[in-house]
């Protein structure tokens, strides 16, 4: 998942930030030690303070946003080792610690950069220092050739180390964000799992009344119909008594299995308790609902199932209604209680839809 662009990069700048500081202090601290002159501190400080300042306006400005990572590290990597040739160069023979500022950058990128591009603005980190003392050799520097050898060898190997210890952190990287990503993954199925019914498969009352508060607030939104079918397996009790609960659990998982094949992939099919189920059906008016509803009732009666009273196949009741404006979730879902119940009086195994006025406008009977 990616972040804000601005603030990752107001979260890079701050962590330059504190290596800048940590930079200026430590060259305070060798001027105070005698190591480098305080002319040479005090310019230290000052252009880190410069650099410090330009990278925060960089992120500051949003132009920073427009630049992936490795691309802002990699600058500010860049500057920095041009800023410690010159700053080698400047202090002459008391140039032996500022190496060591090398070391902080690349621990910096080690954090930031993938390896290979931490190879390469380690190459040039070494380039540019050893042109700095090659040029202070050259200008009569105290500083001898052996000397300035042994100090790029030793600046080589701990890049190099600095190098490898990336590859240790890449990988380690790699893993933790495979680890959050397994954990997203398994965050996601358990939602999907505890807004379902642990029978059917189907979603459980909760989902369906959240789902439909959602449907509801976006017909509204955009002026689209909605409607609803409340939906109810016949027979179900009888076919526990005769044959058992197991009986039972196979006709509820066959019958939510042909009502879902039956709906269409945007509708939302759900328990609403017991024999009792919910077909959210969006973008559709009362006619379209009807449809889809006798669809739906067709559809389950072809499953077979044990005898119950006289029957060998599933069968179910339906009571459909569309969405009014200004109506809730409990007005909408009655609406559609009262047509399944007209249908149950009729005889079960049929669709019915309610007027304006609460009576029953279409009966489809069984076939």
């Amino acid at each position: 998942m990616q972040g804000n662009p601005i603030s990752t990069g107001r979260r890079r700048s701050r962590l330059a930030l504190g290596a800048l500081v940590a930079a200026a202090l430590s060259l305070a601290l060798a001027a105070g030690l005698g190591l480098v002159s305080a002319a040479v501190a005090i310019d230290g400080c000052l252009a880190l303070a410069l650099l410090g300042a330009l990278s925060y306006a960089f992120v500051a400005s949003g132009i920073g946003a427009r630049y992936s990572e490795a691309v802002f590290v990699s600058g500010q990597m860049t500057a920095v080792f041009l800023l410690l040739a010159w700053l080698t160069f400047r202090a002459g023979d008391t140039a032996l610690p500022i190496p060591l500022f090398y070391l902080l950058a690349m621990l910096y990128g080690v954090l930031q950069l993938q390896r290979t591009r931490l190879a390469i603005l380690a190459a040039f980190a070494l380039v540019t220092h050893g042109t700095a003392l090659f040029m202070l050799i050259d200008h009569g520097g105290k500083l001898g050739l052996p000397a300035a050898m042994l100090q790029i060898a030793a600046l080589l190997l701990a890049c190099a180390w600095l190098i490898y210890a990336a590859g240790l952190v890449q990988r380690l990287r790699a893993r933790l964000a495979g680890a959050r990503s397994r954990l997203h993954d398994l965050e996601l199925d358990a939602n999907e799992r505890a807004s379902r019914d642990a029978l059917t498969g189907v979603y459980h009352q909760r989902h369906l009344i959240e789902a439909l508060e959602r449907e509801i607030a976006r017909a509204e939104r955009i002026g689209k119909p909605l409607a609803v079918a409340r939906v109810d397996l016949d027979w179900l009790g009888d076919l526990n008594q005769a044959h058992g609960d197991i009986a039972g659990d196979v006709a509820l998982k066959k019958f939510t299995a042909a009502a879902l094949d039956a709906l269409r992939d945007v509708d939302v099919f759900g328990r609403n308790g017991g024999k009792e189920f919910l077909a959210i059906m969006p973008d559709t008016a009362l006619k379209g609902a009807v449809i889809a509803a006798e669809r739906l009732r067709v559809r389950v009666g072809r499953e077979p199932a044990p005898e119950v009273l006289g029957r060998r196949h599933l069968s179910c009741t339906l009571g459909v209604a569309e969405l009014r404006r200004g109506e809730n979730t409990r007005l909408l879902i009655g609406r559609a209680e009262a047509g399944l119940n007209y249908a149950k009086a009729a005889g079960r195994d049929r669709v019915v839809a309610l007027d304006t006025d609460g009576k029953p406008i279409l009966i489809e009977s069984a076939e």
